[in-house]
């Protein structure tokens, strides 16, 4: 079911923000020429989210729902921001160019419609050495980072790159704190200080497993790899429901902090662009 909401186009560009950072794919909709009788005017805007909805209005009726179905069919397809582009309405029942409306006013209305894209968010489960080298090194690569800790002094903010977000979470991770980026394009790393935590951290995304989740992966040798599948199938979870990379990161060599971090982010780069098997 769809929703039109009238509003001006500041509260279009306000929900477009929001839209963005929860939904993490929008393509935002505006007359940007208009000939002739139009419903809508220059500058009118409409905000087509993922999930069906809609915010904002260009004028109603025919053209309107053209502009609505191009929109979601951009967003059906996973469209990249490279195929914005501006579309051209004839407001008649014929048209030789352009999109015809199958009404009558007679008038022309172009509409750039622009894809809308978030940056990806790695979810860094464990705000320790390794945690906070891994957000700088994500930063730098255009991650948005969501950092989780039971330990409040490992979510200073100091300690991370400015905009990263932190989730307060107990030691046994009952919260769901994937919530929030759910629906974005996500990618999981568990580098907490033990293995009761990294077995907690990894119920907490099995009982969650967001939709837009595209990797996770845990921090530690594989026989505490091994532990931590044991206890998570005690505890009745199913790890056959996600490709788990533990021991994390690809075998470049080093154990730093800041070396163990670019492994990680080398293999989360590898998986974005389906470089890894």
């Amino acid at each position: 079911m769809t929703m039109m909401t009238a509003a001006a186009p500041p509260e279009v560009l306000t929900e477009a923000e929001r839209s963005l950072q929860s939904q993490g794919r929008v393509v935002l909709c505006q007359i940007v020429r208009a000939e002739g009788s139009t419903p809508g005017k220059v500058g009118w805007k409409l905000l087509a989210r993922p999930d069906g909805t809609f915010f904002g209005n260009l004028g109603g009726g025919a053209f309107e729902a053209l502009v609505k179905a191009d929109a979601l069919e951009k967003l059906r397809v996973k469209a990249s921001v490279d195929s914005s582009e501006v579309k051209r309405y004839y407001l008649t029942e014929e048209a030789t160019r352009g999109e015809p409306t199958g009404m009558v006013c007679g008038g022309m209305a172009e509409v750039f419609l622009e894809v809308m894209v978030a940056a990806p968010v790695l979810a860094i489960c464990g705000g320790g050495p390794v945690g906070q080298a891994l957000a700088r090194a994500a930063a730098l690569a255009g991650f948005e980072c969501l950092v989780a800790d039971d330990r409040p002094e490992f979510r200073r903010a100091d300690l991370f790159p400015p905009g990263a977000r932190f989730a307060e979470v107990d030691r046994e991770y009952r919260s769901d704190f994937l919530e929030p980026v759910r629906n974005r394009e996500l990618y999981v790393a568990v580098v907490s200080r033990c293995w009761e935590t990294d077995t907690a951290a990894l119920a907490a995304v099995l009982r969650e497993l967001p939709p837009g989740m595209r990797y996770v992966g845990l921090m530690g040798s594989r026989r505490k790899v091994a532990r931590v599948c044991e206890e998570l199938a005690a505890q009745g979870f199913d790890l056959s429901g996600i490709q788990l990379r533990a021991p994390i990161g690809l075998p470049i060599g080093g154990d730093s902090p800041g070396e163990i971090a670019i492994s990680i982010l080398a293999e989360v780069i590898g998986t974005r662009y389906e470089k890894l098997d």
